[in-house]
């Protein structure tokens, strides 16, 4: 189950064990038929002491709850080489304050990694809580095995350009005694080859997992990949300013891309304007003569493109970056009639406006 449905449902038992006139029953009811695991504890000398149970918690597990309760709750799902998060965890229920946190816990199927939260409260000078557990093993594992091809993808394509670029710098050589206007012929195709070659590798290191983010000026991450663009007599136009969490380099990459397409498809002369578009988005979008109803689905495939010269990657390589951070990426008309890019599902912070 999604972490966010567990947090509401954590949220919605929070507010039933702190609200004191909540009936018994309806409260034993969201308890018993909760999906997931949940365990109520009391600490005694530091220690999660058992006291009730849900049958989740039952079937997870696998223990008998009466073999359980008045007992440690560590001594029976706790992996016997775990580090020091219990303790921190117990540690921070002490103090009043709820815990969120990824753990591995012993099942009656081995052990399975647990996103874990635990709902602290007092009763009669005593500490309790509630600790419930949504199985994530599976998202992991996806998330892990997803890596890992992504990992072999880029370690291949890395490989397929070192081999293919060392004959092509022979070809190269070789054009300086061939006949010149045939000589012009080959290196133009060698130079797309080269191009090709580029952007296949952009596609496989910009489809890689984000390890870190850091938040990043929207004016000022557009300004510097304008300059870094061989943009003609186009414009470049800053509307709302926000803040962006993201990879600082693969969002670069995106900008890059976004302002050679705009180039390339709508003008030398274009006018390009990147701002925020409220919380959570960003945009480009430009006056050019943009893109035609039915091509919208198929821009950003792999190998399509309206230009002779296009490899048919650049707006793969933006599909690819946005997937990466885990944001949406949607093409529609601008309001000039031209082409905008709209990025949804980002860290943002609205700035002052800047228009």
């Amino acid at each position: 189950m999604r972490a966010i449905e567990f947090v509401a449902r954590s949220a919605t038992l929070s507010r039933l064990i702190m609200t004191r006139n909540v009936p018994k029953s309806r409260f034993r009811h969201l308890f018993e038929q909760i999906e997931d695991p949940v365990v109520e504890f009391e600490l005694v000398d530091d220690e999660p002491i058992v006291r009730t149970l849900n049958p989740a918690f039952e079937n997870v597990f696998g223990y008998d709850p009466q073999s359980m309760i008045g007992q440690s709750l560590d001594a029976f799902i706790l992996p016997s080489d775990a580090s020091e998060t219990p303790a921190r965890l117990d540690e921070r229920t002490v103090d009043g304050a709820s815990s969120h946190q990824v753990v591995t816990r012993v099942t009656a199927d081995g052990p399975r990694e647990f996103l874990y939260r635990d709902v602290p409260y007092e009763r009669d000078g005593r500490t309790f809580g509630f600790g419930m557990y949504t199985d994530i093993t599976r998202r992991r594992r996806r998330e892990e095995k997803l890596r890992a091809q992504k990992q072999r993808f880029k370690e291949f394509a890395e490989m397929i350009s070192h081999d293919i670029r060392n004959p092509l710098n022979v070809a190269k050589g070789h054009t300086e005694v061939a006949d010149p206007d045939q000589a012009e012929i080959i290196l133009r195709n060698l130079d797309r080859i080269d191009s090709i070659i580029e952007d296949v590798l952009t596609v496989a290191r910009s489809g890689q997992p984000i390890e870190q983010t850091e938040r990043i000026e929207l004016s000022s991450v557009a300004t510097t990949c304008w300059s870094h663009v061989d943009t003609a007599e186009a414009t470049l136009r800053i509307a709302d300013d926000c803040t962006i969490q993201a990879d600082p380099g693969r969002l670069k990459q995106l900008f890059e891309n976004l302002f050679r397409n705009a180039v390339e498809h709508g003008g030398t002369d274009v006018t390009v304007t990147v701002g925020g578009c409220g919380p959570g988005s960003f945009y480009l979008a430009d006056n050019g003569s943009g893109i035609q109803d039915a091509d919208r689905d198929a821009v950003f495939n792999k190998g399509y493109s309206t230009s002779a010269n296009g490899t048919g990657l650049g707006l793969a390589i933006i599909q690819s970056i946005c997937d990466a951070h885990g944001w949406s990426v949607t093409l529609t008309e601008s309001d000039s009639g031209g082409v905008r890019f709209e990025i949804t599902g980002v860290e943002t912070e609205m700035l002052p406006n800047c228009s």
